[in-house]
């Protein structure tokens, strides 16, 4: 038994990331996640090429943002690059403060990568103001 996931979306990927960053939890994305998920940002060298690794690097991170009471706000949106349309536009402390863009693929029914870029900018996304999970807007 379990949840059926064989027909998750990037949207719906994306939709279960944005609820971790507004709820700061990250129990329900860790349960999509494949094994060998991997992670990359254009703000950072290294990417994170297993599922493990990622949860090692999230759950502190999003401790972090409790903690700095620096809201993050990821709202779903469009914005046509590297073989995606969906995207999440990240901004942080304020929602017209846009930090980048995050594009996740889907295998198999599991999340398989997220990748959060710069390029392209998130100032060229299609806005959508729908923010998933986010309690008070």
């Amino acid at each position: 038994m379990g949840k059926e996931t064989s027909q998750l979306t990037e949207k719906e990927a994306l939709s279960i990331y944005a609820r971790m960053l507004h709820t700061l939890d990250s129990s329900e994305f860790e349960w999509y996640l494949s094994e060998d998920f991997s992670y990359s940002s254009q703000k950072v060298l290294t990417d994170m090429n297993s599922r493990d690794e990622f949860i090692e690097y999230i759950r502190p991170k999003l401790d972090t943002i409790k903690k700095s009471k620096s809201n993050v706000y990821a709202e779903l949106g469009v914005c046509p690059a590297y073989g995606h349309t969906d995207c999440l536009i990240m901004a942080q402390g304020d929602k017209s403060n846009l930090l980048g863009v995050a594009y996740a693929s889907v295998d198999k029914g599991k999340i398989s990568a997220l990748a959060l870029c710069i390029v392209p900018t998130p100032d060229s996304a299609k806005r959508s103001g729908i923010y998933p999970g986010l309690q008070s807007n």
